[in-house]
């Protein structure tokens, strides 16, 4: 029988969750018009982004990984959050270009083990203490969409500098919440992996194209992430309503964890439901193209609750079932912020590259994204039997 989120433990991973995303939901959608009010081109704000992602390759595998080696999961988010956030404070007079640039790469390094630990913890303390996973993460996205909604009419009303304090202030406040996380306890009495078991997992045939499927299917939103609020500007589109689609897109996300998530999962399984949100990243991104305003972008944004959330829940049901639990982090960092951050850095360099000549229909990029990682699920589900994966 499962604890009810009214739990201690659940509404203490569920804070956990608020405060990572409402970070992301600040640093995703208007830290690029941060970086553009600083004084980089458009080109240049997705080619800055692209290499943020970049560093975060090697750093969201170590990072994770030394965690579980050291099983001291809870320190190490602390740790990150707290660095984070005084290495996004340090903006703060940033006059040249190339030191700007060492900044982004610096915090891109330091932000990449968050969300892969963050997972790993949520994912233990769901485990541990039975609450459901997928409604405690529905809870943290709120979070996000708070963010979106209200700093961007506070950007609207006084500028993007609000941006920048927005992300330390959350960063400071996940760093407090991570020391007591309820999901720190040792994996059944095991020992950590060492770096000879997790090379073995990304080696492994059936991981491996797991990692190719989600890393294409989730860097499918890179022109978004990077491009979308400037685009939108350029568009004629208020930083209040880039603002409000942006938490609409979160808002389809919440429901969907919160009232069909599990069901969803039980339902399709990890594969099919990747390959789902596969069929609607086709879908999203080849309505971009067309460059979208008024009344469309509202439905397009609420197929932010298959094309990322479907994949999200896809990838935490296969790594819990396909992984040992002692090397959930590692497998996190090595799926989110390796496969993910290599193809999403590429797909954002190109992205940079080919902006100033197509516009919106740069956003085919998440077509061709969104159609590899479908391949990749079938693939996948001719490889994968369903069990724990021998290593």
């Amino acid at each position: 029988m499962r604890n009810s989120l009214l739990s201690r433990p659940a509404l203490h991973t569920a804070g956990v969750y608020v405060t990572l995303f409402m970070t992301t939901g600040v640093q995703v959608p208007f830290w690029p018009l941060w970086l553009a009010d600083w004084g980089l081109t458009p080109e240049e704000v997705a080619l800055y982004t692209a290499l943020g992602v970049a560093v975060r390759v090697v750093a969201g595998m170590a990072v994770p990984a030394l965690a579980d080696r050291m099983d001291n999961r809870r320190t190490a988010l602390a740790l990150s959050a707290a660095v984070t956030a005084l290495l996004y404070l340090g903006h703060l007079g940033i006059e040249r270009k190339g030191v700007l640039l060492a900044a982004t790469l610096a915090a891109g390094a330091t932000m990449a083990g968050i969300g892969p630990i963050a997972e790993a913890l949520g994912v233990a303390a769901s485990r541990a203490w039975g609450f459901a996973y997928a409604q405690v993460r529905g809870i943290g996205s709120a979070g996000y969409l708070a963010a979106n909604l209200v700093v961007g009419a506070w950007i609207a009303a006084t500028g993007s500098w609000i941006a920048l304090w927005w992300i330390v202030a959350c960063l400071a406040a996940l760093a407090v919440l991570s020391v007591g996380h309820p999901g720190a306890h040792k994996v059944a009495g095991q020992t950590p992996p060492d770096l000879r078991e997790i090379g073995r997992l990304v080696v492994n045939p059936v991981f491996a194209v797991f990692m190719g499927a989600v890393a294409f299917l989730q860097a499918s939103h890179s022109v978004m992430y990077a491009l979308g609020s400037l685009h939108w500007r350029a568009l004629g589109v208020s930083e209040t309503e880039i603002g409000a689609l942006w938490a609409a897109s979160v808002g389809t996300e919440i429901v969907f964890m919160m009232l069909f998530g599990t069901y969803a999962i039980e339902r399709l399984g990890p594969v099919r439901a990747l390959a789902v949100s596969g069929l609607a990243g086709v879908l999203r991104w080849a309505v971009m193209m067309a460059d979208p305003t008024g009344f469309w972008l509202w439905p397009i944004q609420g197929l932010h609750a298959v094309t990322f959330a479907m994949a999200h829940l896809g990838t935490i049901a296969f790594i819990t079932r396909a992984v040992p639990a002692r090397d959930a982090a590692a497998a996190q960092g090595a799926s989110g912020a390796m496969a993910v951050g290599a193809v999403m850095a590429m797909q954002m360099a190109l992205a940079a590259a080919v902006y100033p000549a197509l516009g919106g229909r740069t956003y085919g990029i998440g077509v061709a994204s969104s159609a590899l990682g479908i391949v990749f699920c079938v693939w996948l589900a001719r490889r994968w039997q369903g069990r724990e994966i021998a290593l």
